[in-house]
């Protein structure tokens, strides 16, 4: 991770191009949730047109971005619906829901914050969660963990 020309942190792949260009700190659990659990990585993500920031787990094996129900309402109106229902299957369940298309920002502590279009699974009865998934969301980003640091790097991919 090096400064370049005052823009912050830059992680660089082998070929010397930059691989993420901006880092945040993440937690070991969702802090926002009273029971304990196992060690996960949570950043601070802003789903759009969200004013304030949420927490969500990265997770790569989720199929999509996952918000709970009170989030989701807020910004369903702003978001472009995916016609039909699909089944959402997860250790609590299967859940049925809807998917939209939106954008989310990964926030940035240092360097530059990313914009990604990704897709959501919104539904009343979801129990858990706001999740980052992979498939519609991460796999439109360069990232990184330093489970030493609690370090989550992220870049444009390209």
């Amino acid at each position: 991770m090096k400064n370049i020309e005052d823009k912050g942190p830059v992680l660089y792949a082998g070929n010397r191009s930059p691989f993420a260009t901006g880092m945040s700190v993440y937690h070991d659990s969702d802090v926002e949730s009273p029971q304990r659990q196992s060690p996960r990585v949570v950043v601070r993500v802003q789903p759009k047109p969200l004013s304030v920031p949420i927490l969500a787990v990265l997770d790569t094996a989720a199929p999509w971005c996952i918000l709970k129900p009170l989030i989701g309402d807020m910004i369903m109106e702003d978001l472009a619906e995916i016609p039909g229902l699909v089944r959402l299957s997860s250790r609590l369940g299967t859940c049925e829901g809807r998917l939209f298309r939106g954008s989310l920002t990964l926030l940035a502590q240092e360097g530059e914050s990313l914009d990604l279009d990704v897709t959501f699974f919104l539904s009343p009865h979801w129990r858990g969660g706001n999740f980052l998934g992979y498939e519609g969301a991460l796999e439109r980003a360069r990232f990184a963990v330093d489970p030493r640091a609690n370090l989550f790097y992220f870049g444009a991919t390209g």
